[in-house]
């Protein structure tokens, strides 16, 4: 199923870059790079992935997509590789449509670009979280979203906070989501999350950093 999968996004790619850019990408490079969109540092990484192997995308739930950051330094390793490729963002239209097409992609979940933007959609589609933020009223909220990455899953930590000055914020509450790993660095299991509010002294005070709200 690995392989399946694997090839079905090589030779996605492969047509991507000839068809739209009029570029050959080599056989090799393809399968390389579509380890990398899939969180693996080299194929070869792929492929020895047992515990959590790609081919076990269709039972995935949530997929989140691998940082362009990730792909780009994988490209620098990469020798003989087109220099004229599109960027990163762009060149993963190749790989991941696919895996969308058609029915392949059953889960009610839409495809995530970050744990950022998986950690907005859930936050937002929460009954709980805005059960428990509803006298907030027209008080603007800020999310902080950190990422811890384990070998069994993923974990999100989402500060609900609002501004107190222009650079301090106090967090009223924290929201955990917990995904399990069900197929490399991108697919996961049915999220669990959990909703903490804080009030009076549970309440911390945070410095505003560039980028963080």
């Amino acid at each position: 199923m690995s392989d399946d999968i694997t090839k079905l996004c090589a030779d996605s790619l492969r047509a991507f870059t000839q068809n739209n850019h009029g570029i050959i990408l080599k056989s090799s490079h393809a399968h390389e790079l579509v380890a990398a969109y899939f969180g693996y540092k080299s194929r070869a990484a792929l492929l020895a992935d047992s515990k959590y192997p790609i081919g076990n995308l269709p039972q995935a739930v949530i997929f989140v997509m691998t940082p362009d950051a990730f792909i780009d330094q994988r490209r620098t390793e990469l020798q003989g590789l087109p220099p004229d490729l599109p960027d990163s963002y762009k060149l993963g239209e190749g790989v991941y449509v696919p895996l969308f097409a058609g029915k392949s992609w059953t889960s009610h979940f839409p495809p995530f670009r970050s744990f950022d933007k998986l950690a907005k959609y859930m936050v937002e589609t929460s009954d709980v979280y805005q059960q428990a933020f509803q006298f907030y009223g027209k008080v603007p909220m800020h999310h902080i979203v950190s990422v811890r990455d384990e070998d069994a899953g993923v974990t999100v930590n989402v500060l609900h906070t609002h501004k107190i000055s222009a650079e301090e914020v106090l967090v009223d509450g924290e929201t955990t989501i917990n995904l399990p790993r069900v197929a490399g660095h991108i697919g996961y299991g049915a999220p669990s999350l959990s909703l903490e509010t804080r009030s009076g002294m549970e309440r911390e005070v945070l410095k505003i950093k560039e980028g963080r709200l």
